[in-house]
């Protein structure tokens, strides 16, 4: 049998009581007009006993506040997204406030279907990666909307916006810099090909490296929807097996050095005796594999709290007051066993 769905007009009517009434205690705004706490007790035990639970739409609707913030990144199911998406979660859910996640496969135009449906049910604020193809008027005209929007991971350097995203210059420096004070001469960068801000730091980091020193650059970089094929892994190898002085290669992601570390094990390469590895981004596969994964450790605790407390600061500052928050954290070198090898003469 359907459970009985219950109305405020309904629960006024059986208490013979002004729908208005209803709604102010329903609301918490009972005191101050003035009802009396008799009249709210009898509102309260009533609602209690028929079991009412209010539409959380027809509420939005009315106040035009869900206390809902909407995470959006290209893949939730990638554990760095998906770690920062549980911290956000709990941190969020002490503030009152209930996440929604949403997966755009840095789609663009599903990206802005997705905004604009969340706009009718009136949530509170976005929380986004900003997917290839998305337009900088966009993300402009979102950023000074009601409900604010705050950038994660990447950014739109010419979009004045808020946003919360690792210093990968920064990152990857530390890491070519290890390799360097190593004596690593000859090193290769394994890419994304991307125009993301991210991808864009990381690949410049390396660029400055080999022209302050006099190296001959050796990028791969692998088409961005295709890092997970059969064709990634040939021109893996490829790049490798053509490149035998290489003596140290920094991934720019995790994925492409968990597969890059099997694909070198295949080819017999002994890490870090032949070949110096560090990877961007940290991974529980690398504190477990033989070797050990030296990597760049994004600070996750620190960015869920910087996330909720910008997109907190933004949802309680009047529109017209609002200034863009951009915070930059920075990253920290996680040395293993892939990089511990002698200074070389």
């Amino acid at each position: 049998m359907q459970k009985k769905r219950h109305s405020i007009k309904a629960i006024a009517k059986e208490l013979n009581i002004s729908v208005t009434t209803v709604s102010f205690v329903l609301n918490g705004k009972a005191e101050e007009n003035r009802i009396s706490q008799k009249l709210i007790d009898k509102v309260q035990a009533y609602v209690k006993e028929i079991g009412y639970q209010p539409s959380q739409l027809a509420k939005s609707l009315r106040t035009g506040k869900s206390n809902i913030i909407v995470f959006m990144v290209e893949d939730i199911s990638n554990p760095f997204f998906a770690t920062i998406a549980k911290m956000i979660e709990d941190k969020a859910y002490e503030e009152g406030y209930k996440i929604i996640y949403v997966s755009t496969n840095d789609d663009a135009e599903k990206t802005k279907g997705l905004i604009r449906m969340f706009k009718d049910l009136q949530v509170d604020g976005y929380i986004l990666t900003p997917p290839l193809g998305l337009e900088s008027e966009f993300v402009e005209e979102m950023s000074g909307d009601r409900n604010p929007l705050v950038l994660f991971d990447r950014y739109l350097p010419e979009v004045n916006c808020s946003h919360v995203v690792i210093d990968n210059f920064q990152g990857s420096k530390q890491g070519l810099d290890l390799f360097q004070a190593q004596g690593n001469k000859n090193i290769g960068f394994i890419t994304i090909d991307s125009d993301q801000s991210q991808m864009h730091d990381r690949l410049e980091a390396y660029h400055q490296m080999c022209q302050q020193n006099d190296m001959e650059p050796k990028v791969l970089a692998i088409p961005y929807k295709s890092y997970s094929s059969q064709e990634t892994e040939q021109a893996m190898k490829a790049f490798i097996e053509d490149s035998p002085e290489m003596d140290a290669v920094f991934f720019a992601t995790n994925y492409l050095a968990m597969r890059g570390m099997q694909l070198i094990k295949q080819l017999g390469i002994k890490v870090p005796a032949n070949m110096a590895v560090i990877a961007f981004d940290d991974n529980e596969f690398f504190k477990f594999s033989t070797p050990s994964v030296t990597s760049i450790v994004q600070p996750k605790e620190e960015i869920a709290n910087q996330l909720i407390q910008t997109m907190l600061s933004l949802i309680n500052t009047p529109v017209e007051k609002r200034e863009p928050l951009k915070i930059v954290l920075h990253a920290e070198l996680k040395e293993r066993e892939s990089t511990q090898i002698k200074v070389k003469g």
